[in-house]
């Protein structure tokens, strides 16, 4: 496999994750807006919304030090790396496809 269709797969990937993730949050959005007006929220969406939160805070917790420390573009790939060796979560799960999550 040439190095373009590698770029170009992990762009596709990398693209599909960040609209995942923005439907999602859309999603978090409603539903607090239901909780808000509401005051009850289902334990269905109860579940959505800890899980999309979840998801905005590892976001957070990944882009602030690629942004803020030098030499970060280097070593968050390999800690992201090393933490799935072992088993642990650190991107949001709109980028774990089927075959990349731990079984458990």
């Amino acid at each position: 496999m040439n190095i373009e269709a590698i770029i170009e797969e992990h762009s596709h990937h990398f693209l599909q994750g960040v609209k995942t993730e923005y439907e999602g949050d859309k999603e978090a959005v409603i539903i607090i807006q239901s909780y808000v007006r509401t005051g009850i929220i289902s334990e269905e969406e109860e579940h959505l919304l800890k899980t999309q939160l979840m998801d905005s805070l590892k976001i957070v917790g990944i882009g602030v030090p690629f942004a803020l420390i030098p030499g970060a573009s280097v070593l968050i790939p390999i800690l992201i790396k090393v933490a799935d060796k072992y088993n642990v979560e650190l991107l949001p799960s709109a980028f774990n496809t089927s075959d990349d999550k731990p079984e458990k």
